[in-house]
């Protein structure tokens, strides 16, 4: 049975907790020096150990399994696949703990873009093994580097949102991204390099032509700060482990819910809410798929450290339901018309001001943030409303303005 690593998760949520402080005071305009950044060295240097253990654990199993035959018991060829699921939700949390340390110091709409190809929209994919890396020497050594010298840098493969380059300096709000190459690059390399310069470009001018396929972008920050009820879901989480069950509604229409007791009937505890038009994230499965990134990491979101770690490992089970209907019903109040769409199709919803022709989208990846990232949904239509009030007007016949994902942030 694979161990959960319960001693080493408590000293990894420590560190996050001293790194908060450290953030903080950043904040008030203290400079950062190579003592008050030893937390995030020792941090690293705690994942890297665990991630290459569950790496070895893995190579160990399959070869195991290149040895089964045919005819030995499939339950034993279950069992070992099992175990290697579970190294690899092993590293998947060790990473998110990377995650944190990135969302924690730098802008989470920037850090979209670094989890993203340049070319296309699709997610860039992940580096692979640690220890499979022939220049992670290399690397570590420049995390190291930029840590002495009192600069906040971050090995991107202690993380499962940072896709391009090797260390990421996270002086702020923006990513930094250095790529630490030996010798001549070759195609691959130079590929890198030119995502990375791409990326840096856009992070400068805050504009680009081309990225991610997109055509011309430009990026302008919200004036309303965003609303988030992470604090309420966490919570529900913790009545939850004590007494079995519990739901939660900071806001009309949204509702938390977590379950610990099998014996509890999901289904007709949300069906008893009386939604309309109800939307269910089932944030388990969210966890279970690793698909969390390029959100903010559950583990930055929740503090209390029993919560998370019982979280992570299943044993208490949690869902954000949302009525579309209160979208609806906002939007008609502020004079708005409101179109619903369907999964299938990119965006979640559309706005149109009658009479001025303007109009906006609002992309599903976006209003995933009400679920992943326990933002306000009425905090999303009032930004959607924002970027349409700031259009100018259009005919009836002019074309749609999308809010696509977080391009626009």
């Amino acid at each position: 049975m694979i161990k959960k690593r319960g001693k080493s998760f408590e000293r990894a949520h420590g560190l996050l907790e001293e790194l908060r402080s450290v953030r903080a005071a950043l904040g008030d305009g203290t400079l950062p020096t190579r003592a008050t950044l030893q937390p995030l060295w020792i941090l690293q240097r705690l994942l890297v150990k665990e991630i290459t253990r569950a790496e070895r654990k893995v190579r160990r199993i399959k070869a195991v399994l290149r040895s089964k035959s045919e005819e030995e018991a499939a339950d034993r060829v279950s069992s070992l696949l099992t175990q290697i699921e579970g190294y690899r939700h092993l590293t998947y949390m060790w990473r998110s703990f990377g995650d944190a340390v990135a969302f924690l110091f730098l802008d989470k709409f920037a850090l979209k873009q670094v989890f993203y190809n340049t070319q296309n929209r699709n997610a860039k994919q992940d580096a692979g093994f640690l220890s499979d890396k022939s220049g992670f020497a290399g690397e570590w050594k420049e995390v190291e580097r930029w840590i002495r010298q009192g600069v906040p840098a971050l090995l991107c493969d202690l993380t499962n949102t940072i896709r391009h380059g090797d260390v990421c300096v996270m002086t702020g709000p923006d990513p930094v991204l250095i790529e630490v190459k030996l010798g001549k690059l070759d195609g691959r390399g130079r590929e890198q390099r030119d995502s990375i310069r791409q990326l840096t470009e856009f992070f400068e001018t805050d504009a680009s032509t081309g990225l991610r396929g997109l055509g011309e972008i430009r990026r302008t920050a919200h004036q309303t700060p965003e609303l988030s009820y992470a604090s309420a879901m966490e919570q529900t989480m913790i009545v939850a482990l004590k007494t079995g069950a519990a739901v939660s509604s900071p806001e009309s229409g949204l509702w938390y819910l977590a379950v610990a007791d099998e014996q509890v009937d999901i289904n007709a505890s949300i069906e008893g809410l009386g939604l309309r038009r109800p939307i269910a994230y089932p944030l388990n499965e969210v966890k279970s798929a690793r698909s969390w990134a390029p959100y903010t990491p559950f583990i930055l979101s929740f503090r209390d450290q029993r919560a998370v770690f019982r979280f992570l490992w299943g044993d208490v089970l949690t869902f954000v339901i949302y009525d579309l209907e209160e979208l609806v019903s906002a939007s008609t109040q502020r004079g708005l018309e409101i179109d619903l769409f369907s999964r299938e199709q990119e965006a979640a919803f559309e706005l149109r001001e009658p009479g001025s022709g303007r109009n906006i989208r609002l992309a599903w990846q976006m209003l995933d943030r009400l679920a992943l990232e326990f933002t306000s949904p009425m905090w999303l239509l009032s930004a959607a409303i924002e970027r349409l009030d700031a259009q100018e007007p259009l005919s009836s016949a002019g074309p749609f303005r999308e809010l696509v994902g977080d391009l626009s942030q």
